[in-house]
């Protein structure tokens, strides 16, 4: 236990160091000329300025156009990092209406669109042009698109988070000592879950490649303004999205965290398939120290998703980071560790027989009491990152975000009900000892699988949350 606490540690420490040194969620701060400015002459550029530094990707991210979609500019608009962006416009202006209209992304990554007119003589302010090249809006951060991309991305890392910690702390355990029961039933349940395991691992690697790429192209179709399936035709667009952007930089940093954690865990898997026989009760859990070096990488690329993130833009990121990673992986672990029991549960009376009911209710009781210091960190650092979000209490009824976060609070507070009644049979079984009966075992996971179905909810609206911008902005 003590070294995953150490693993955990170092890889807060290196989201903690990834987290810029901002203050809010980018915002227009001013543009000159005002919106809906009526102007005698046109003026001799447009000037947006930001409340902190943001990205333009292309040169018509920021573009001035006239009531029929001809640019007016004079001169490229810088592409890179800025507060104020500036673009020189034409000289005499005809007179009519001018939109303008701008792509940038802010530094947590979303996507800031927006468009403001301005006339020059005396006519009347007609509406926004947003049509033609650059005119597209693209999948916002709280589309099905995006929140869907998210999702998959957090289950899939998330998930690889849960199976690793699962079994250090859980499987492991329930084999020093070895619990009593024949020799051949502790050989089918060990080659069982180490063979199940291995296949798990297997599917969440796809599982967490996939949704990476996912995010990508949705951010890229965010981006430049386009449909998804425009963005996954255009690879330079992707390319420019991944290499020019803070956002594309934390997607490099994951995947090779992710790539890094393939590795070691091709080394492990050839090292514990050396021989067709099962593993030894000592070594259930893969190894200590091998499987702490695969947890480290995967503790990385899941806290630089808080890292790209509204913690990212606080006004204390140094704490709310880690604080915010620390916040996801006990729920990642704790989900996770949910699905893996009820595997557990189903599995080993069906492959052990009573020795499989045994070793069930054994893992039964250590992941419910790992589960109760997960789910205390949880709350506990859900709380931090909800004070650091908000500016009042008020909030959580006026605003969308707090609205959502209410929402995950009473799921939340619906599974722990359930994990509190899980904790009063784990609590019986103890007192009566020896192996549950069938009964026993199917009634926890009835609950457990309630449990699931809830915190899966959970994670969606977690994906949506980080689409939405918080009320300190």
């Amino acid at each position: 236990m003590m070294l995953v606490l150490a693993v955990v540690g170092v890889a807060l420490v290196a989201t903690g160091a990834t987290a810029p040194r901002a203050t809010a969620h980018a915002v227009v701060e001013n543009i000159t000329p005002a919106d809906r400015a009526r102007l005698d002459a046109g003026p001799a550029q447009v000037v947006v300025r930001f409340s902190e530094p943001v990205q333009i990707l292309r040169p018509g991210d920021l573009a001035v156009v006239d009531s029929t979609g001809e640019s007016v500019t004079d001169g490229a608009v810088r592409v890179g990092d800025t507060s104020v962006a500036e673009v020189a416009l034409r000289r005499h202006l005809a007179p009519g209406t001018y939109t303008v209209r701008w792509r940038v992304v802010s530094t947590d990554g979303h996507i800031l669109p927006g468009a403001t007119v301005f006339a020059v003589g005396d006519v009347p302010v007609a509406p926004p042009y947003l049509g033609g090249p650059g005119g597209g809006s693209g999948p916002s951060e709280t589309s099905v698109w995006a929140v869907a991309a998210r999702w998959v991305e957090l289950v899939g890392i998330g998930g690889l988070v849960a199976l690793l910690a699962f079994r250090m702390l859980v499987w492991q355990g329930v084999w020093r000592p070895p619990p009593p029961m024949p020799a051949l039933g502790r050989d089918t349940a060990l080659a069982w879950a180490r063979d199940g395991w291995w296949i798990g691992f297997g599917a969440l690697a796809l599982a967490a490649l996939a949704g990476e790429a996912c995010v990508l192209v949705v951010k890229t179709a965010g981006a430049l303004g386009t449909s998804v399936w425009g963005a996954l035709g255009d690879p330079g667009g992707i390319v420019r999205v991944l290499a020019d952007t803070r956002f594309g930089d934390l997607v490099q940093l994951r995947t090779i965290a992710l790539f890094l954690l393939f590795a070691v865990g091709v080394w492990r898997f050839l090292a514990e398939y050396r021989s067709a026989a099962p593993p030894a009760p000592h070594d259930a859990g893969g190894g200590t120290w091998p499987m702490a070096l695969m947890l480290a990488p995967a503790l990385v690329a899941l806290g630089s998703i808080s890292a790209q993130g509204h913690a990212s833009t606080t006004a204390m990121p140094a704490l709310q980071v880690p604080v915010d990673a620390l916040h996801v992986t006990m729920a990642s672990a704790w989900v996770g560790g949910l699905v893996l029991l009820v595997v557990y549960l189903m599995r080993l009376p069906r492959v052990a027989g009573a020795g499989g009911r045994l070793v069930g209710g054994l893992v039964l009781a250590r992941f419910s009491s790992l589960a109760v210091i997960a789910v205390t960190v949880l709350v506990a650092s859900g709380v931090v990152r909800a004070v650091g979000e908000m500016s009042s209490p008020t909030d959580l009824w006026e605003t969308p975000y707090g609205w959502t976060i209410v929402v995950k609070v009473g799921l939340l507070g619906v599974a722990i009900v359930l994990a509190l009644r899980t904790r009063r049979v784990v609590a019986a079984l103890r007192r009566q000892g020896g192996a549950p009966n069938s009964a026993t075992l199917a009634l926890v996971r009835r609950n457990a699988w309630v449990e699931i179905a809830l915190t899966l909810v959970i994670v969606a609206v977690a994906a949506l949350l980080v689409g939405q911008v918080p009320p300190i902005s």
